[in-house]
This record gives structure tokens, C-alpha cells and sequence, in this order.
């Protein structure tokens, strides 16, 4: 019996396709550079982290400071397991940005990957301070302080950090330039080199970029902003004061200054960086070290690789490729009864396990895709209305769909399988389009993959309307353990999923 425009025994295959990667050119340097990143990322995105590095290498001689090269690097580091490289990397970055959120959850992941847990926690919560509705962020999160509780473990000696010098008030001899140039006796030019100094010392903070030029040249200055001057240059207003009304200026653009000395650090800053890298890697030595002869047991960050590795050791009992191919002849139809002029149509689910200890729960996400279905309401081929009700059973005999999550390749940028009308669902468990290696999808991604191959499974066909479920295009899929998930600024190309 037929309802609308699907068949219950019509045999066919749908899948549902994840397009390859567009590769944002996003580096920004000298000659070369943007094709050295865009060949290096092609590296990286099929696991050539070696040759990827390489080409990271020449960016970085050309671009020292290139933060989402190092990132990159970063996370190619970390896939060949070399853990200390990889946080000696990322913490390069958050020297230079300690908000990155991206390098932090690296530091994160390379001390997880130590069972150094409550320093991987620092670095999560710093993540999760930025960005708590991260779902990355908060995966890692929940996990630092679930292993914080659950493993005790000897703590290495932290390293020391040796800070600057810097002057915690303002100099008396920038009251002097205060007061000379409110008398005149000395150009613009000179009393912004002695903001500079309180800029580039913190005494003053500035919050954007928009007050500041990288120029020579400055725009000229209010007038009144000298009476302030010369009130404080007289002692008429406390320092306090005095700075406050600076920092305002500045903050809001009422004064613009160039800062373009500070774009490079003094010989003294780079020498206490410098101290400081060493230092900490040393620490990273002493965990090492510790490491080595505790033999300790460690509870990866990243539980994609462990979760493939399970997949493909009992093969047969998540992988139903053979049946696939078969087709849905063998499967029974669809009961249906006729109610109040309505067809119930009931589908018999048999829902295949997860792995042991799978830390995101994909089978409690099948709830949802069935609440989903069951709530519409289709038109069967002589008018009536039909509705969909799904029962689980503990039985493939019986079973009108098998459904089941899979890591095995379905084929380039295949997300799943689904026969019309009956038969197998297979969906994805995770993918390749992040960080180069294999990746647990989110669970939301997995939910809406799952609630487009069931659509199939109850034979619908794909539809033209791009606000449908059955739309062979998603966005983009989301990971769950994806370093460069963690900042969007940091993606590695749009998604697009098709159907056929």
C-alpha cells in the first residue's frame, strides 16, 4: 500500500553527503605566505602532519608572530602525539594573546594528555571563562574537573615566572612633561611619547584598538585636555584623577595616540619571555620524567581516537555495510491499522549499542528524532492521514529499521546510509573535517544527520525547501573535541552536505 509519494517497499539507498573542505586562505604575510598556509593545510586536513609542519615552519620564519599558523602547528603536534612541542607551541601564543581560547584549550588537551589534570583545568577554566555556551570548551571543561576528583597523581614542581620591573605609579618627570606642555613650552609630540610610556608600562590600560595609529603622525589634540594637564602638572587635581580622564580619552578615541614603538618588545621583555619559555619547559620536563617512572594511567581529553579504535575492533557489530548493500528486501513491512480515518502506521526499531564508556550519549538523541516524526502528519495516496509511531524492539527479526552509529569510511564525505522505506540507518559517528584526524561529531550534529536518515527510513525522499529537515544541505556540522571548533575566527572551511 502506498501513502503520498513513498513506497513501503521500495528498495533504495540514500545517504547523505559531507562535501570536502573549502580552505580559508586566512594567513596574511610576505611573498609566499598565503600559499604556503593554503599547501600546508591540505597537509594537514589528510594527515600529513609532518609535511604540514614543514610548510608552518617556513611561514613562521617569514612571520614570527603569525598566531593562527602557530595554532595550526599547534594542533599538528598534538596529532603526532608530540605533547611537549605541542604546549611549548600554544603556549607561545598565549604569551602573546592570553585570550585566545583555542591555545588554551590546547595547553588543556597537551597537560590532559599528561594526566596533569589540575593544570589542564587552569587552562580550561580560563576557556570557559571566555566562553562557558562553547560547547567545545565546556566538553573539556566537565572532563579537567570530573579526572580532578577521580585520579590522584605526584604534581611536578611548577615553574617560576619572572616578571618586568615596571613602575606602579606615574613618574615624576611626566608631571614635568605634563606642565611643560600645558605652558606651551613643549610640542604635542612630546607629551604623547610620555602617554605611551604609561600605555605600554599598564598604568594606563587601553581597551581597543581604535584609539590607537601605527603611523608617525597624530590627529592634533583637543584643547581643553591641556587645562587637565596643567591642573595636575600644579597639584589642582590628585593622580588618580588624572589618569582616569586620560584613560577615558583614550578608551572612548578623544585621543588618539601612535604606539607604533611598541609594536616590538624591548631586549628586556624578550629576555624575560625568553627565561620564561625556558623555564616552563623544563616543568614539562619534570612531568615527563614523572610520567615515565610512575607508569601512570591516563584518561585522555580527546576520546575520539580511543572510540574509533573500539569501532574497529568488533567491526561487524556496529558496521552493517554488507546489509546495506543487500538492500531492505529482507526487512518486514510496516504495520498499520485505520483509526478515525487516520492510518497509524508503527515502525519496529531495533537500535544497535554504543560502545562501553562512549562519553556522549547518541542513543537518548534518538528521542528526539522520533518525538520529531511522530508529530507530523502525511497525506497517504487516498487522502488520509498518516502518522508515524516508533517502538523499540530488542529483535532484528522483527525489526522494520535497524539503526546504528558508525566510524567506518562511507565513502567520501558520506554522513550515512538509509534504505526508503525500511531497512538499515547508519549515521556517522564522527568525521575528518577537523584537526586532521578523526573527531566525535557534537551531539547535536548527530541528532539532526540521524533525524534526516530516518526521514528516509520511513520513506521520504528528499525535499526542495531549504528550512526542511530533508534538505540535502546542512550548514555545517559541529565537533565535540575540535580544538579549532573552540574560536570560529580559527575554521578550517564551510560544510556542505548533499544527497542523492
Amino acid at each position: 500500500m502506498e501513502f503520498g509519494n513513498y513506497s513501503l517497499i521500495i528498495s533504495a539507498v540514500f545517504v547523505l553527503f559531507l562535501a570536502p573542505n573549502i580552505n580559508d586562505s586566512f594567513a596574511q604575510g610576505i611573498g609566499d605566505v598565503p600559499n604556503l598556509y593554503k599547501k600546508a593545510n591540505e597537509h594537514f586536513m589528510i594527515g600529513e602532519y609532518r609535511q604540514a609542519i614543514e610548510l608552518y615552519n617556513k611561514i613562521l620564519e617569514i612571520s614570527p608572530t603569525n598566531t593562527k599558523t602557530s595554532l595550526m602547528k599547534g594542533v599538528a603536534l598534538e596529532n603526532l602525539d608530540r605533547h611537549k612541542e605541542s604546549i611549548l607551541e600554544f603556549y607561545k601564543i598565549n604569551q602573546q594573546e592570553p585570550d585566545n581560547i583555542t591555545a588554551l584549550i590546547g595547553l588543556g588537551v597537551g597537560f590532559g594528555n599528561y594526566g596533569e589534570y589540575k593544570q589542564a583545568l587552569t587552562y580550561f577554566e580560563q576557556a570557559y571563562e571566555l566562553a562557558p555556551e562553547n560547547h567545545v570548551v565546556k566538553n573539556y571543561h566537565e572532563f579537567a574537573i570530573k579526572n580532578v576528583k577521580k585520579f590522584l597523581y605526584n604534581e611536578a614542581k611548577k615553574p617560576e615566572i619572572f616578571t618586568l620591573n615596571i613602575p606602579q605609579t606615574v613618574p615624576s618627570w611626566i608631571k614635568n612633561t605634563a606642565g611643560w606642555w600645558a605652558t606651551d613650552k613643549i610640542p604635542d609630540e612630546e607629551f604623547l611619547k610620555s602617554l605611551q610610556f604609561l600605555v605600554e608600562n599598564k598604568i594606563i590600560i587601553v581597551e581597543s584598538s581604535n584609539n590607537i595609529i601605527t603611523g608617525s603622525s597624530v590627529q592634533p589634540i583637543p584643547a581643553w585636555i591641556k587645562n587637565t594637564a596643567g591642573w595636575w602638572a600644579t597639584d589642582k587635581i590628585p593622580d588618580e584623577e588624572f589618569l582616569k580622564g586620560i584613560n577615558f580619552m583614550i578608551n572612548n578615541s578623544l585621543l588618539v595616540i601612535d604606539l607604533s614603538d611598541m609594536q616590538k618588545l624591548s631586549e628586556e621583555e624578550e629576555k624575560i619571555n625568553d627565561r620564561n619559555r625556558w623555564e616552563f619547559s623544563r616543568y614539562l620536563d619534570r612531568i615527563e620524567n614523572i610520567v615515565n617512572k610512575d607508569k601512570r594511567y591516563i584518561e585522555y581529553p580527546n576520546p575520539s581516537n580511543d572510540v574509533i579504535k573500539k569501532f574497529l575492533r568488533d567491526y561487524k557489530k556496529w558496521n552493517y555495510d554488507q546489509q546495506i548493500e543487500i538492500g531492505n528486501q529482507g526487512f518486514p513491512n510496516p504495520e498499520y491499522v485505520l483509526i478515525d480515518d487516520v492510518y497509524h502506521l508503527e515502525y519496529k526499531i531495533y537500535v544497535n549499542e554504543q560502545p562501553a564508556a562512549l562519553p556522549l550519549d547518541h542513543t537518548s538523541t534518538l528521542v528526539n528524532s522520533f518525538k520529531m516524526w511522530e508529530e507530523m502528519e502525511f497525506n497517504a495516496s487516498d487522502g488520509k492521514k498518516v502518522k508515524i509511531h516508533f517502538v523499540t524492539t530488542k529483535t532484528k527479526t522483527n525489526a522494520n529499521l535497524w539503526v546504528t552509529w558508525v566510524v567506518r569510511d562511507l565513502g567520501e564525505g558520506v554522513l550515512g546510509h538509509a534504505n526508503l522505506g525500511k531497512g538499515i540507518v547508519e549515521v556517522a559517528l564522527g568525521g575528518y573535517g577537523c584537526d586532521g584526524n578523526f573527531q566525535l561529531f557534537h551531539v547535536n550534529t548527530v541528532e539532526y544527520i540521524m533525524t534526516h536518515e530516518l526521514g528516509h527510513g520511513i520513506g521520504l525522499k528528499h525535499s526542495e525547501d531549504k528550512n526542511s529537515i530533508m534538505f540535502p544541505s546542512i550548514k555545517n556540522t559541529q565537533y565535540a573535541y575540535c580544538m579549532l571548533d573552540a574560536d570560529k575566527k580559527i575554521s578550517t572551511g564551510s560544510i556542505i552536505l548533499k544527497g542523492d
